[in-house]
């Protein structure tokens, strides 16, 4: 905990993001364990696929583009409506090969982009078999990677629940979806390996069964008073366990594990609900622990959580510079009411693309300040911050207010554009009168109202 404040205080109370630290991972605690036992290279020649350029050198596959292009590829939307400026790739052919015996693909990229917004790749599979990769939905066979710009890095895909017993297609390719501030941008991903892989140590990628070398426990902790269990793969059955003091390494209580069925499956199961005293502890049953974690009251568990969803929320700020992420933003994302152009930036994209919600904004904007009420009297940073964020969502939603119960109600934006109303890229929000966002939005005004300090300027 004292590790994770030093971090907040690093970011003058969360107005830069959170240091991120990846050694924490599951990928990083995954490749410590990793058993490989066999290992074959993907070769052969790839094909390009969309736009952008497959430079011919010593790489496997070296791929370079623009960030943007002054045209919409010509079967995409050309309102640009949730679309990138091109989609960049190479594909390698395979004679439906079949791929069970491997549970891994590893690749080895380098990212040497100039300022490009968080660089990812997209891996795709085509699988021919028994059960079609992907299905009609388009559901399955996709998966992002996001790059260490500047860096040379190993990445593994766990392959254990995609169905691969007639592989006809693998493909590498990412976006060009506009750079940081519009500045003069270029991507340049080079993958040097892909590998097929045999992973002894496996994981579960779906489904609700552990593994046997798996604890599945409260990270945060436990509130004192409240129920406290362990669930551990069934083999662990009627065996002891221990809770363990991390101050002097005694033993502080002792159990059995239980069996437990649900539909889901059958489990092992530790319950130590009635110890409640506070302090820091890990659980161990044989030579399997966990990480230490805390018995303390409920709302001091919950405090770096809580700091750690706000860091979420700031990151999504869409239309202000975010240190690290992306400068302002989507100045051009508007709309045209009565010979009037409104500006729609604000608020906070979409957890999955760049698009722009009022309701959605509105919700979340209404949980910060029901939050900010919570922890008024208990920690005065967290709720001044709080506030801060809660503001920034407020503004948003004013500025969405149009005439007559019309509003600006959503933009669908998957690209960085050039912040210039008038060029190939601007975004046009959509405009409704709709008793039920007006009723929505009217509701939710009324409760922030009763949040705010009776000395705010938005009262």
């Amino acid at each position: 905990m004292k590790k994770f404040y030093q971090d907040l205080l690093a970011t003058n109370i969360l107005h830069k993001p959170l240091t991120v630290h990846k050694e924490e991972s599951f990928e990083s605690e995954s490749l410590k364990k990793e058993k490989i036992i066999q290992q074959v290279p993907i070769l052969g020649e790839w094909e390009q696929i969309g736009r952008g350029k497959l430079v011919k050198d010593d790489a496997l596959i070296h791929l370079k583009s623009p960030a943007r292009f002054e045209t919409y590829p010509a079967d995409w939307p050309q309102d640009g409506d949730y679309t990138s400026f091109g989609m960049i790739g190479a594909k390698r052919i395979f004679a439906n090969e079949n791929w069970e015996s491997f549970n891994q693909l590893k690749l080895v990229v380098t990212s040497n982009c100039k300022n490009i917004i968080n660089p990812a790749i997209t891996i795709s599979f085509t699988n021919d078999g028994k059960i079609k990769v992907p299905d009609k939905y388009d559901r399955e066979g996709h998966h992002v990677i996001n790059l260490e710009n500047k860096k040379t890095q190993e990445y593994r895909l766990n392959l254990s629940n995609l169905s691969r017993d007639a592989i006809s297609k693998l493909e590498i390719t990412f976006n060009a979806n506009g750079s940081y501030m519009n500045l003069p941008a270029e991507w340049d991903i080079v993958v040097e390996q892909v590998f097929l892989e045999t992973n002894q140590e496996k994981t579960n990628v779906k489904g609700w069964q552990l593994l046997e070398n798996d604890l599945s426990y409260s990270h945060i902790g436990y509130p004192k008073e409240s129920t406290k269990t362990v669930i551990a793969h069934n083999k662990h059955i009627d065996e002891r366990f221990r809770l363990v003091s991390k101050e002097n390494s005694e033993n502080v209580y002792e159990g059995t594990f239980k069996k437990i069925d649900k539909t889901v499956g059958t489990y092992a199961i530790a319950d130590f609900s009635d110890y409640e005293i506070s302090g820091e502890y890990y659980f161990q049953v044989g030579d399997l622990k966990t990480k230490s974690f805390k018995i303390a009251d409920y709302e001091n568990l919950l405090k770096s959580s809580l700091w750690k969803s706000l860091n979420f929320v700031f990151c999504e700020r869409c239309g202000c510079p975010v240190s690290g992420i992306h400068g302002t933003c989507h100045q051009d994302v508007y709309a045209e009411f009565n010979d009037r152009k409104i500006i729609f930036n604000g608020g906070w994209h979409d957890a999955g693309d760049l698009s722009q919600q009022l309701v959605q904004s509105a919700e979340v904007t209404l949980g910060i300040f029901e939050l900010a009420e919570k922890v008024k009297n208990s920690d005065p940073v967290l709720y001044a911050r709080l506030l801060e964020e809660g503001e920034w969502g407020l503004d948003f939603i004013f500025k969405t207010r149009l005439r007559n119960g019309y509003r600006l109600t959503s933009a669908g934006v998957s690209r960085w554009t050039d912040n210039q109303i008038g060029s190939m890229d601007d975004a046009k929000a959509r405009v409704h009168n709709s008793p039920y966002d007006n009723f929505l939005i009217t509701g939710i005004l009324a409760k922030i109202y009763l949040s705010l300090p009776t000395e705010s300027d938005l009262r």
